[in-house]
């Protein structure tokens, strides 16, 4: 979700899924090394190795210029987003609706 239609803003990024069992301080950081547009890792740590998995879900806001996609890459699958852009006037109302839910 960007938000600050045609103007600098904010991107913010939301992944859930299910990770292996005992996988914590699963986070989301920018990859400084792709070129091209924007992409996201899925990262966290997994130990001791177990069978199972557990759900979870993350959001982190990132800084900087619109890009119309993003990939967002995990361990398991790698996927190309499209990106929904809300008007900096709504911003607010929609960040408010966003953290009640």
């Amino acid at each position: 979700m960007w938000l600050g239609l045609r103007v600098p803003g904010a991107l913010i990024v939301e992944v859930e899924g299910n990770a292996p069992r005992y996988t914590t301080g699963i986070q989301l950081v920018r990859d400084p090394r792709f070129v091209g547009g924007l992409k996201i890792d899925v990262m966290g740590w997994t130990g001791p190795l177990s069978s199972g998995t557990q759900s979870y879900k993350v959001r982190h806001t990132f800084q900087g210029v619109f890009h119309p996609t993003i990939v967002v890459h995990g361990s398991n699958k790698t996927e190309v987003v499209e990106v929904k852009q809300i008007p900096h006037e709504e911003a607010d109302a929609f960040l408010q609706a966003l953290d009640a839910a």
